[in-house]
């Protein structure tokens, strides 16, 4: 049966792109039984790929998942019949017609007869037959499933050609790729060679298309955009992405038209969350059919499992201490010290009293002082959050040691958003990696971030360009070279900031779990370090 996708796309349901104004046509995929599999395929579908986690007792049945599990579903029964290699062609069939059309309107008028019998310009034009499937971007709040999701959505996507990354390591790699490259360019043609000028010399565009080499199908997890450099990198790498016919699944904290929020030069970020909407079905985490559903009535499943229900609570995990006086403080620093000293009498090794160093992107090393072989590694805060530290640095950390401990967490707020930041990534990188986390800090996750809302943040006064006492540093410093400020902080930094809160209640929720007994008791287990 073949349908016109023109007709398709008028519906906000559609499952593929329109490309301009051309009737491009596609076969329609296979029927799917109740599971939402393909009668002649053998893929198997997120929705039945949930329920079997159901029926096993290892997931409690949530009606928001399974709405999102169905809409996955037809997006990999999509991905069945398309030919992303046969789509690559065709578009490369079309830009060699268009660069002949261009070379010839720049010939001589009287050369039009010889040139136009040379170049084929009379012949049929190429089109694009292969129609691209839409991916999925799903967000809401934090702990509903999102990750878990897109992992079986990876995992059961019928293509072999697909990749799944968690956001900080994405642009981790897509930084180094572009780093690397344009030394090379550098080598090759010197400073006189202005690697923007046009398409073929612009590095983003040219790891865009490496990418598209690699994958059919890219899968992030954690989508955000806090700074300029990155929005700008972002908007023009997944608009060559897209181009190129890569299908693209996300999850995130945030909507689409929500994303770098507040930014400085938000305006040219702007066409990208167009293009991500054209792209990507938009699916919210809510439940639509209740009124009174929203984003803060949402069941966090990490604070389920690890026996927290509540956001307000003052619970926290087994592994979790608190140092809210001179009493526990010191408890806590015994009872770190107890459990670094039974990892190094259960797994002896030959005690080295050289700082260990992990090889960093960019040729870089992180040096870690207390370590025990790749079985623990014990940092304070001060060590792994004020000082010049990012993803790459936490991912080296958190993908060679199994067990990370993080002493004296202090509350975190907006005056210095760095801390905050850099500890969200850190926490980020070590539940990516499945690490077991054990902790001192003087409060409950949940009270760690005492910034403002972002409501505040939003108000009419972040407009204002102010300087006041609390716009500087302890040592006299100027908290940011920004002339305007809001409360201290850069207005070029606010959407970052805006970030910071929504960002935090995934960081409280994932601190939560991996300090808790269940979350060590699965992962050390699986470890064979029980």
């Amino acid at each position: 049966m073949i349908i016109a996708v023109t007709l398709m796309c008028r519906t906000s349901s559609s499952f593929f792109i329109e490309f301009g104004c051309k009737r491009l046509r596609y076969a329609a995929v296979p029927s799917r039984d109740a599971s939402g599999s393909t009668a002649s395929t053998l893929w198997k579908g997120v929705a039945s790929a949930i329920q079997d986690e159901v029926d096993g007792g290892r997931l409690l049945f949530d009606p928001l998942q399974q709405q999102a599990a169905k809409k996955l579903n037809r997006v990999q029964s999509t991905l069945v019949s398309y030919k992303h290699s046969l789509y690559k062609q065709q578009l490369q069939l079309v830009e060699d017609h268009h660069k002949k059309q261009q070379l010839q309107e720049g010939k001589q008028q009287d050369d039009t007869i010889q040139k136009n019998k040379e170049l084929n310009i009379n012949d049929e034009p190429p089109s694009i037959s292969m129609q691209v499937p839409r991916g999925f971007y799903i967000h809401g709040r934090v702990g509903t499933g999102k990750s878990m999701m897109l992992n079986l959505f990876y995992e059961h996507a019928p293509t072999q050609k697909k990749r799944r990354l968690h956001f900080h390591s994405f642009l981790q790699e897509i930084h180094q790729r572009i780093h690397v490259l344009n030394k090379q360019l550098l080598d090759e043609h010197g400073r006189s060679f202005h690697v923007d000028t046009n398409r073929s010399r612009n590095p983003i565009l040219r790891i865009a298309q490496q990418v598209s080499e690699e994958v059919t199908l890219l899968c992030i997890d954690e989508f955000q955009v806090t700074d300029i450099a990155d929005a700008m990198i972002l908007a023009q790498f997944f608009g060559e992405l897209w181009r190129q016919g890569v299908i693209v699944a996300a999850t995130s904290n945030r909507p689409p038209d929500a994303l770098y929020e507040g930014g400085l030069n938000r305006e040219y970020f702007l066409p990208f969350i167009e293009l991500l909407k054209k792209y990507c079905l938009v699916h919210h985490m809510v439940d639509r059919d209740n009124a009174g559903c929203t984003d803060k009535t949402s069941i966090d499943y990490r604070r389920v499992r690890s026996g927290f229900n509540s956001d307000e609570s003052k619970n926290h995990g087994n592994y979790f201490h608190l140092t809210t006086n001179s009493e526990n403080e010191g408890q806590a620093s015994q009872e770190l010290d107890r459990l670094f000293l039974h990892y190094q009498k259960m797994h002896p090794t030959k005690t080295n009293e050289q700082p260990m160093h992990l090889q960093v992107n960019f040729k870089r090393t992180i040096a870690v002082h207390r370590s025990h072989s790749d079985i623990i590694a014990r940092f304070t805060f001060e060590e792994l959050c004020t000082t010049e530290l990012g993803s790459s640095d936490y991912s080296a950390i958190a993908n060679h040691f199994q067990i990370i401990m993080l002493e004296n967490i202090p509350h975190l707020n907006l005056k210095y958003p760095d801390r905050a930041r850099r500890f969200i990534t850190l926490i980020d990188e070590l539940y990516e990696a499945e690490c077991c986390l054990v902790c001192s800090a003087v409060d409950v996750p949940d009270q760690l971030f005492i910034g403002n809302s972002t409501e505040e943040e939003g108000s009419a006064d972040s407009n204002k360009s102010t300087t006041t006492k609390n716009d500087f540093s302890p040592d006299g410093a100027m908290l940011a070279v920004d002339v305007a400020q809001s409360r201290g902080i850069a207005l070029s930094s606010l959407a970052s900031v805006r970030e910071l809160s929504f960002a935090f209640r995934r960081a409280a929720s994932r601190v939560l779990e991996m300090s808790s007994q269940s979350w060590w008791d699965e992962k050390l287990e699986s470890k064979s370090l029980s």
